[in-house]
């Protein structure tokens, strides 16, 4: 048995809180940093197009640098997760470190470095929590999210399926919804915070990221002790 924190070990309550900070992110970043999203690459991409088809070169950067910032937060969140077996408290400690000293940044700083920075550290959340309960799931954008609590309904509404079908679709479209839910409370927070408390709404997602860091250190506390407890009663190890 060995100690490894990966993103398959988070839970539904990790999930949607960490979903909310994601809709925090994004509302946020959109409505006060140049109308381009944190976390949505979808929608940055899209803007990009828009932006390239009408031939306003000079938005052309303010769209792309977030792309990039996220690209190369994969990347690193990658190469973290392939060298180090605490790879997610190690990115979510630097999401909040990021997150923390943004929040303090005047208004008027830039907004292209401002978004690569959000967009690069958000990337590395996405990359480290990426199932619950065996599901897959984003936290940061809910395109796969809503898909799924789709299938999982239809699944739990289809009087053609097994039983054990329908309970696993049921808790499916549950789980996702609430996520999703959560993704639209989170922006609806991030919404609200941008026009009152500028780069410190940053800071809302703080307790949140927190708590999740300590329920990530407790569980690895608890493994560890088990793993302690297992090599003493076998004496061959």
């Amino acid at each position: 048995m060995t100690t490894n924190i990966t993103p398959e070990s988070s839970t539904l309550s990790d999930a949607l809180i960490l979903a909310s900070t994601g809709g925090v992110l994004d509302a946020f970043v959109y409505l006060n940093h140049g109308h381009v999203f944190a976390n949505s690459m979808t929608g940055n991409v899209a803007l990009l197009g828009i932006t390239l088809l009408s031939h306003r070169w000079r938005e052309v950067v303010p769209h792309l640098m977030p792309i990039l910032g996220f690209f190369a937060g994969v990347i690193s969140a990658r190469y973290l997760h392939t060298r180090n077996n605490r790879a997610a408290i190690i990115a979510l400690t630097l999401e909040i470190l990021a997150l923390f000293v943004l929040g303090w940044v005047p208004s008027g700083f830039p907004d292209i470095p401002f978004t690569a920075i959000v967009a690069y550290v958000a990337a590395f959340q996405v990359s480290s929590f990426r199932r619950v309960y065996q599901l897959p799931f984003n936290s940061t954008f809910i395109t796969g999210n809503l898909r799924q609590a789709a299938e999982g309904l239809y699944d739990a509404l289809d009087p053609s399926a097994t039983p054990d079908t329908r309970e696993k679709g049921l808790a499916q479209g549950v789980n996702l919804g609430l996520i999703c839910l959560c993704f639209l409370a989170g922006a609806f927070l991030g919404a609200w915070a941008a026009p009152r408390l500028a780069n410190r709404s940053l800071w809302l997602t703080e307790p949140l990221l927190v708590f999740v860091a300590l329920r990530i250190l407790r569980r690895a506390a608890k493994l560890k002790s088990l793993d302690v407890a297992a090599a003493n009663a076998d004496p061959s190890k």
